[in-house]
């Protein structure tokens, strides 16, 4: 049961709502604190995954946003019934119940509903002590919401919880209970029609799990070997996890019915599967580790050029201010202010003419003027005007109209930041590519997964019209944001 819950929980991370007055920025960073607990969990570190999940937790109640509280509450939930905390899971299972039928979240609502029904199903004892009963009372309402809604995945995985409880009704019967026994196989039929129907993997493979319970309490060794050949015969060839799972039940039925050579040969297939399956998810783990490499090479080239880049837009500013100087020096101020208009109505004329000056320029305020540079996104238009004045003041110029030129310029490039619609997690990821980190470093420096890095990489690109890092970082250098 505890894998079942753990395949729920890896598909049922990031979820969004329109109904939901979160900010944007707060929505995305719970979903990827759910997102990268339910990595954790795939990869067995339970502690990873909690502390992630109380953090989205703590945000969420402290911003207001109770889709985030039953995603983090559902999560946590998942955790401790895999670790053997079932009253802690209760106990979150229940208040992130609460929260969710007060907004309304059906989906939420019928996830955390299943996981109570197996909570339940844990619960049985005897049938003086059991939770059958209630257990069934919670799974059929997640089936309800779940047909209504057309989910999918929670109607398959409630059907299997359903026959799961009838199972177990049965289990202290001596002989058993046929109809409840035929009542636990159409339900556990039910749910694996739809997992076949909309090709499931993590629910066929939970289907095979029941069925042999189901198989076992009726005494039907042989059909159960007949059934899971069959279901083995219709398995995709690189499906290597789901075959390993029935081999593995397969290998234990061949020994109940005495079989020992079909017992062997099926041991030797379920080992050849895990194998391929392990070398399927080490080769997957070697192409991220190239696409790695290659993306570090390409950022320390970027890193090499960083500096000339900062210089360069440096030395634009400085020629600029250089302009009204020269202008002073030789008393032509109408000229002066010809070219200023002139400079104003076209950026490409502004490049063209200070390149002239790029090869030999002033150094003496660049580092001022590249912090300047650095800061403007952050800074309204006035302080922008201010300090391009005070720059303007140190290179001993005269009159404004230079630094309120400046100004306008860096006004308009915030603007265009603006407008591009960047969330503060990717303005941060892009200043940390800056720095020469690859993806994996930035996922470490800031506790996220390094898919979730990724996925935020390619919404930067798509935002800004960029097919690469080095294009990112390019186009993030002309706007001010490194």
């Amino acid at each position: 049961m505890s894998v079942s819950f753990a395949m729920l929980l890896c598909v049922a991370a990031c979820r969004s709502t329109g109904n939901d007055a979160a900010s944007s920025a707060l929505a995305e960073e719970v979903n990827c604190l759910v997102e990268g607990a339910g990595q954790d969990v795939s990869n067995q570190d339970f502690e990873a995954a909690m502390e992630k999940a109380l953090h989205a937790l703590e945000i969420s109640s402290a911003g207001e946003y109770p889709l985030g509280e039953v995603q983090a509450l559902y999560t946590i939930t998942g955790i401790d019934i895999m670790t053997s905390r079932d009253a802690d899971a209760w106990e979150k299972a229940v208040e992130a119940e609460n929260i969710a039928r007060k907004h309304g979240f059906c989906k939420e609502l019928s996830e955390i509903l299943i996981a109570k029904a197996k909570l339940c199903s844990y619960a049985e004892i005897s049938p003086e002590t059991g939770r059958n009963d209630e257990g069934l009372s919670y799974a059929q309402e997640a089936l309800a919401i779940a047909e209504r809604a057309e989910y999918v995945e929670q109607e398959a995985e409630a059907c299997y919880v359903i026959g799961s409880l009838y199972i177990n009704k049965n289990r202290w019967n001596d002989p058993i209970d046929q109809q409840l026994y035929e009542l636990a196989g159409k339900w556990l039929d039910r749910g694996q029609e739809i997992a076949d129907a909309y090709d499931i993997p993590n629910l066929k493979r939970n289907g095979i799990m029941f069925r042999a319970r189901w198989f076992q309490q009726g005494d039907r060794d042989r059909e159960a070997i007949e059934y899971f050949e069959n279901v083995r015969a219709g398995l995709k060839e690189t499906d290597y996890m789901t075959a390993a799972a029935l081999e593995d039940r397969l290998v234990r039925l061949y020994t109940r019915v005495g079989d020992a050579r079909k017992a062997q040969e099926t041991h030797d297939d379920y080992v050849l599967h895990m194998q391929k399956y392990l070398q399927q998810k080490e080769s997957e783990t070697l192409q991220e580790m190239e696409t790695s490499y290659q993306v570090h090479e390409k950022e320390k080239r970027i890193e090499r050029n960083r500096y000339e880049i900062i210089l360069l837009i440096a030395a634009i500013v400085v020629a600029v201010i250089g302009l009204s100087l020269i202008a002073v020096h030789f008393k032509k101020e109408k000229r002066r202010s010809e070219d200023l208009q002139r400079l104003s109505n076209s950026k490409e004329q502004i490049i063209e003419l200070l390149s002239k000056n790029l090869k030999n320029p002033d150094g003496s305020l660049n580092d001022e003027i590249a912090r300047l540079a650095a800061e403007a996104t952050s800074l309204s238009a006035d302080e922008i005007r201010e300090r391009c004045l005070a720059l303007a003041s140190k290179a001993e110029t005269v009159g404004t109209d230079v630094a309120d030129y400046v100004g306008d310029l860096l006004i308009k490039r915030n603007k265009q930041i603006a407008d591009i619609g960047l969330s503060q997690r990717e303005l941060q990821i892009i200043r940390l590519s800056a720095e020469g980190l690859k993806a994996s470093e930035i996922a470490e420096r800031i506790y996220l997964s390094v898919h979730t890095v990724n996925t935020h990489r390619q919404r930067i690109y798509a935002k800004m019209d960029v097919k690469n890092v080095s294009d990112m970082l390019r186009k993030a250098t002309e706007l001010g944001i490194i």
